[in-house]
């Protein structure tokens, strides 16, 4: 059966300030460990059995809706606004973050009846799937989509996968390794630790990190098997831990599921969703540069380790990262992997897997800036220097560490805004993520964001994936960047105005947030102005989606 530890009661809704429904500290200090929490929606069944019939039939007779699933099963939104997932979504992510444009509904359709006859552990990576299955059971790790970002290891991104029906394990659920969304890449001896659960009842959840290797499992009922993956995102910092708080210090939790053990990682995770400064332990300059060498190091516990053990050695071992990271220029990092398809339909990396490089579907950054991030204010300066390198990987990392020190790092925004000006849209990319994760101080910038948000650049019109170019995801950058900033509606309302008329979907959307989170204020200067509004339901009217003509709607 799923795990009811993680199972909430209406009494505790008592415990919080609004209708959420907090993890608890053992909760979220599994989530870091494990990266995955199962949760209860307890939403009326009858939600539940709607969506799932609703689903059936779009599966059965139309096509895959996307990111448009919302608007075409409504319902799903009560589920997204339950207490328990709300409130365990706020727990990670804070009470302010929003949902990713990106969604979509996952199949999992029945294997043929002679082929049914499986055996499975659930750690195969790539077991058979039913014909017209939508989703893969081959063991990864998601991508942005359809672009790049940086991988994270602070929760800054989160999934939500949902499971209108009862899935026992014989009906195919999503299963994940615990641990790996701290990883650069999966490896084969990640799958024996999967967890499969053994039996969802209709209306789970799981909430997982967005870095977390997951897949899905041969379906061997009669039943088509449905799940719904939704993505959010953190708009601000920590300035308080956000989830239902007992005590304050680290402790590993005891029946965390996963095998790895990585305490320095977890701890400087905790504290930073605590807002807790960061704690620092003297370390021999010998010993700086015996963990160092182990950066990047094939071994990932071992590299992870050695992360977070030198930056709590803090200043002392900035000269050691920077010039461990400096070896990394001139490699033509910034370009990306290259992959080839095996005969199973796997992408194998061509090259050296351990090579750390931009990837357009999200990369991992060097182990150094992850370092430098993590020492906090101590490295601005060496960081802001980085940014002026003539090596376009060299700044990706520089803006990625910035940003991982947060608010205190505002006075890096003017060199992050010349970054903004560079002609490769990977560094545009990184700086604009910077800027969101900063999210402070961000005026110096907006006028270049604007600049990038009215201009087309004629270098980054390449089709880079599935219709989307370098200028695509620039703006949606850019958008995350305004949409994490203290600038006020007053000085962005015609920006994202103009952003409604974008061709890209993710750019209006987060544009609409942001126009529309800021109806109710009371403050004048981030309120939506008469006009706004107007043109706000105006776009809203056009894009309205209506499906009166599914005439067989009507038998629900």
């Amino acid at each position: 059966m799923v795990p009811n530890d993680t199972d909430h009661t209406l009494e505790n809704d008592m415990k919080t300030k609004d209708a959420r429904i907090r993890l608890t500290d053992d909760e979220v200090r599994r989530f870091i460990c494990d990266g995955v929490v199962v949760l209860q929606s307890d939403v009326d069944p009858s939600v539940n059995e709607r969506i799932f019939e609703k689903i059936e039939w779009n599966n059965d007779r139309e096509f895959n809706m996307g990111n448009n699933v919302l608007p075409r099963i409504p319902e799903l939104q009560t589920v997204l606004d339950s207490p328990v997932v709300s409130g365990a979504l706020a727990s990670v992510l804070g009470d302010e973050y929003v949902l990713h444009p990106h969604r979509f509904m996952h199949a999992s359709q029945p294997l043929a009846p002679e082929d049914r006859e499986l055996i499975l552990s659930g750690a195969e990576n790539g077991p058979a799937m039913g014909a017209r299955s939508s989703g893969s059971s081959y063991w990864h790790q998601d991508s942005q989509s359809p672009l790049s970002r940086a991988r994270y290891h602070v929760p800054r991104l989160a999934m939500i996968l949902y499971f209108p029906q009862d899935t026992p394990v014989e009906r195919g659920p999503t299963r994940v390794i615990p641990g790996t969304h701290l990883q650069v890449r999966l490896e084969e001896e990640n799958y024996a630790h999967a967890f499969v659960p053994k039996q969802i009842k209709a209306g789970t959840c799981m909430l997982i990190a967005f870095d977390i290797g997951h897949a899905g499992l041969s379906n061997m009922t009669d039943m088509s098997r449905y799940m719904f993956k939704f993505v959010f995102m953190r708009t601000r910092n920590p300035t308080a831990p956000s989830w239902d708080v007992g005590g304050g210090a680290w402790e590993a939790p005891g029946n965390h599921r996963g095998p790895y053990r990585h305490e320095s990682a977890w701890r400087y995770i905790w504290n930073w969703m605590s807002a807790n400064p960061q704690s620092y332990a003297p370390m021999s300059t010998q010993d700086i540069v015996s963990r160092v060498a182990l950066f990047n190091d094939f071994g990932q516990g071992r590299r992870l380790d050695a992360i977070y053990d030198v930056a709590a050695a803090g200043q002392v071992a900035i000269p050691t990262v920077v010039l461990s990271l400096l070896k990394h220029a001139g490699l033509d990092r910034e370009f990306s992997m290259r992959y080839r398809k095996d005969e199973e339909g796997r992408f194998i990396p061509q090259g050296d897997p351990n090579e750390t490089r931009w990837n357009e579907g999200a990369f991992a950054v060097q182990d150094e800036a992850y370092c430098l991030g993590a020492m906090g204010p101590a490295a601005i300066d060496s960081l802001i220097e980085l940014t002026t390198h003539d090596d376009a990987w060299i700044c990706i990392n520089a803006a990625f560490a910035l940003g991982e020190i947060g608010d205190v790092a505002a006075v890096a925004i003017p060199a992050l805004a010349v970054l903004l000006d560079h002609e490769r849209h990977q560094v545009v990319r990184a700086a604009l993520d910077a800027i969101a994760c900063i999210g402070c101080n961000v005026r110096p910038a907006l006028p270049a964001i604007e600049h990038i948000l009215k201009t087309d650049n004629d270098r980054w019109q390449r089709v880079i994936a599935r219709g989307w170019t370098g200028q695509n995801q620039v703006r949606f950058n850019a958008l995350c960047a305004l949409l994490n900033s203290d600038l006020t509606l007053g000085e962005t309302e015609a920006l994202l105005l103009h952003c409604l008329e974008d061709d890209n979907g993710y750019v209006p959307a987060l544009a609409l947030e942001m126009l529309t989170r800021s109806l109710g204020s009371q403050d004048s200067e981030d309120t939506l102005s008469r006009a706004g509004l107007s043109a706000t339901i105006a776009f809203l009217k056009q894009h309205r989606f209506d499906d009166t003509l599914a005439a067989e709607y009507r038998v629900f």
